[in-house]
């Protein structure tokens, strides 16, 4: 396998293991917080491995662009993971229940 990709294979799990592993307890448990820590947890594992690996794999003299590009792509992805995570976590968060809209109660002055 070429370094490409090991790099793209690294950024696809990051994102199906990230809302895997964030979304399942929030379906078992509806806890926004032990959800977002969880799959914050698994994200950053996965993008500080790929991160190393890819800094370890173009650390010779003269493949400065190369190792730079690869980790901003990992760091673009990992923030990526985060935001999508917390967005969707939170869309579940409204949709099972946790928080009501709120209800409209007529004053006596409206007529």
């Amino acid at each position: 396998m070429t370094y490409d990709t090991i790099f793209w294979f690294i950024l696809g799990a990051g994102f199906v293991l990230t809302g895997v592993v964030g979304i399942w307890p929030m379906w078992k448990t509806e806890k926004l917080g032990l959800s977002f820590l969880a799959g914050s947890v698994v994200n950053t594992l996965i993008a500080g491995g790929g991160i190393w690996w890819w800094a370890s794999s173009f650390g010779g003299a003269g493949q400065d662009f190369s190792r730079m590009f690869g980790i901003f792509g990992l760091s673009v992805s990992y923030v990526n993971n985060e935001v999508l995570l917390f967005f969707a976590l939170l869309a579940m968060k409204r949709k099972i229940g946790g928080d009501q809209p709120p209800v409209y109660e007529p004053h006596p002055d409206d007529d």
